[in-house]
């Protein structure tokens, strides 16, 4: 690859902020993430010689995967490799399904390597520099143009639904007895709601995965794809800019106003949003209070949207 720094050791491919955090990630059905830093030199060279990139710019990173502008036959791309987790495994199927629509666009992908040739957007402007009513309009806006068909390779909400009650039930005292019992009987409602399967969802669409396009103002990355409801997808923006949340005058209508406004924009059914964001803030915080050192701060808003999610 003409141009390519070199690779031995971690070198300009591994930023020593994206070290940081990732050598201490332990495998999750692939590979260590100490293991997978040291490999990823070699993981960008052979990209880089399948695909004839020649890079054009300094690396940067996210939480999970490092992203590197480059030309491709003359035209700007930028190469994304990801350290191997689950959510990220059919990120390429979701993106191939979209085909651009809403989405940032996919120009190639090399599952062998977890690594994807994508259009390239701003990454210095996301939806965090508008206000927070305006990001949920394009949110939901965003969810609307993205609903699909389900994928059969995708992990199902019906399935996630029965793995969270036995960990609710396995973990009786880590949340408010109320706010554990209400998720509980939401699980068994949504389960068998009629097409909680069946459709493409983006999971993880927030401020930070939508960023300013060349061909739209704004598109969705990273999308984390489940089979599920589109409604599922808008509790990332009720944990969204929390801390604007909780200072607000009243959080409960704050956030509930989130709610409405992004359910007006994508067509969506409130009061089954308000159930979903009930649920996955209550296992948000179940999963924290499980970690060694948890974040009470984050627990604690968490709880606060179960709380402002009811009636």
């Amino acid at each position: 690859m003409t141009g390519l720094p070199d690779l031995h050791g971690f070198g300009p491919w591994v930023p020593p902020s994206f070290a940081a955090v990732v050598e201490g990630h332990q495998p999750e059905g692939g590979v260590e993430g100490s293991d997978w830093l040291r490999d990823l030199p070699r993981l960008v060279h052979e990209c880089a010689e399948e695909w004839g990139l020649t890079p054009t710019g300094p690396v940067m990173h996210g939480v999970c995967a490092v992203v590197v502008p480059c030309l491709h036959d003359d035209a700007p791309v930028v190469l994304k490799v990801t350290w191997p987790h689950p959510e990220a495994a059919y990120e390429h199927l979701a993106l191939r399904a979209w085909d651009g629509e809403g989405a940032v666009r996919l120009v190639a992908a090399d599952p062998s390597r977890w690594a994807l040739l994508l259009e390239p957007l701003d990454a210095s402007r996301d939806l965090s520099a508008v206000g927070v009513d305006e990001s949920c309009r394009v949110i939901g806006s965003l969810l609307r143009r993205l609903d699909r068909p389900a994928l059969p390779q995708l992990v199902r909400l019906s399935d996630e639904c029965s793995r969270w009650s036995t960990k609710l039930a396995d973990h009786p005292h880590a949340l408010p007895r109320r706010i554990a019992d209400r998720a509980v009987a939401l699980l068994r409602q949504l389960a068998v709601v009629d097409g909680v399967d069946d459709r493409l969802v983006h999971a993880d669409l927030h401020d930070a995965n939508v960023l300013a396009g060349g061909r739209e103002p704004w598109l969705a990355i990273d999308p984390k794809p489940v089979a599920g409801v589109p409604e599922y997808a808008v509790a990332p923006l009720m944990w969204n800019r929390a801390d604007e949340a909780m200072s607000a005058s009243s959080t409960r209508n704050h956030l509930r106003r989130r709610l409405e406004i992004a359910c007006a924009a994508g067509d969506l059914d409130v009061a089954l949003a308000r159930d979903w964001t009930f649920v996955r803030c209550a296992i948000n915080a179940l999963d924290e209070a499980s970690e060694p050192d948890p974040d009470a701060d984050w627990m604690s808003a968490q709880i606060a949207i179960c709380k402002a999610m009811q009636d």
